[in-house]
């Protein structure tokens, strides 16, 4: 296999990208010149054999910072030794200066079960768009700034978060340090925390629904006088990649009980204010809302509707919790780094013990401590 690369980038995202292996040979790569809106995307491709073959081609539009992604995936039937261009499009809602086009090449198959399956990209690329190109619509010259150690933080002129900058820079610069403590990670990295005055701008912006989303080393929130975010929770998933990318339950309950353990009232907007989590899982379960650990560990993300989240929330903040409190941090950073959607093999050996020991375990614990906050236990002398 042979992978030839160079391209310079200008406002015209246009490469002699060549790829090469058995099968296919790919070519003048063209995504045109970047506008906000659709653009067109070709390429010239070639099926050395003498088979049908089957192509899939993904285009992932990332304006950059936060702005709302797109992507689409096109299907092409390849004759034997036929070489054509493929065309397709891909969308840039806002453009801005950090904004680049990945371009994906699959071969698809199709599994036993009869469930097509995409292998590994033979071909993956970003094309970034020139800080010079005049169709960029989207730059952070409407946020005022204020760089603190930890932080950079937009907010916009004349909003509540603008009345409170001082009293917010310095909690989130308290919460990173408290935060870094518990989960033991030391990072310089900084975080580029942008508030919101109201939900319509956020999604607007953002295309994210909910108060608050963190990636990468992004934090985009809303900040008004109905909400206002603990300082913990969002810190808490952007320093817990250093350790890995968990199932939900590790991910959202590790934020989630850390933003309890500082004090804060963890559940004030995932759906029971005011309660520990504990408490909000004894009280769902005398409700008969309860999620099973086996359905809880499957799940990849906490929040959509699918996910239960005013219970599922809840569950994983006291699951972990309990996790920490019994067997110790170093076991709950070795699942963190390791226990994926459903890997329900690997959590029980870590723990040493299975889902449904510790599922009993942890439901035992709740009934004898009443769901009292993670403040209130003693630490673990595993720790």
């Amino acid at each position: 296999m042979r992978l030839l690369f160079a391209c310079t980038l200008a406002c015209r995202l246009l490469c002699a990208a060549q790829f090469e292996n058995q099968v296919i040979q790919v070519e003048s790569v063209n995504a045109g010149t970047p506008q906000s809106g659709t653009n067109p995307f070709s390429a010239t491709v070639r099926n050395k054999t003498d088979k049908l073959i089957t192509l899939i081609l993904d285009l992932r539009a990332d304006p950059g910072l936060w702005l709302h992604k797109t992507q689409y995936q096109f299907v092409y039937l390849l004759y034997a030794n036929e070489e054509r261009i493929i065309e397709a499009h891909y969308d840039f809602p806002h453009l801005s200066a950090l904004g680049f086009l990945r371009v994906r090449l699959y071969f698809p198959t199709v599994g036993t079960n009869g469930v097509t399956e995409f292998n590994r990209p033979f071909f993956d690329q970003h094309f970034a768009v020139a800080a010079d190109n005049p169709a960029i619509d989207y730059d952070l010259a409407k946020f005022r700034t204020r760089e603190t150690r930890q932080f950079s933080i937009y907010y916009f002129p004349d909003s509540l978060a603008a009345r409170d900058i001082d009293r917010i820079a310095v909690q989130r610069d308290a919460g990173f340090e408290k935060v870094s403590e518990v989960l033991r990670v030391h990072s310089d990295l900084r975080i580029r925390l942008f508030l919101f005055p109201d939900a319509e701008s956020k999604t607007k912006d953002t295309g994210h629904q909910g108060a608050g989303w963190a990636f990468g080393n992004n934090v985009v929130e809303i900040y008004n006088d109905s909400t206002r975010l603990n300082p913990y929770h969002e810190t808490a998933h952007i320093l817990a990649t250093a350790i890995g990318d968990p199932a939900a339950v590790f991910n959202e309950g590790f934020a989630t009980y850390v933003s309890e353990l500082l004090g804060s009232d963890a559940l004030a907007d995932l759906g029971s204010p005011g309660l520990p989590c504990g408490a909000a899982v004894l009280a769902h379960r005398k409700a008969g809302k309860y999620i099973p650990l086996t359905k809880l560990l499957t799940f990849d993300d906490i929040g959509p509707e699918a996910s239960q989240p005013t219970i599922s929330y809840a569950e994983a903040c006291s699951l972990v919790g309990y996790l920490t409190g019994k067997y110790g941090l170093d076991k709950f950073r070795q699942a963190y780094s390791s226990v994926g959607p459903g890997a329900a093999e690997q959590m029980q050996k870590i723990y040493g013990v299975s889902l449904a020991e510790i599922e009993r375990g942890w439901l035992a614990d709740l009934e004898s401590t009443a769901g009292a906050p993670a403040t209130a236990r003693p630490a673990s002398p595993r720790d």
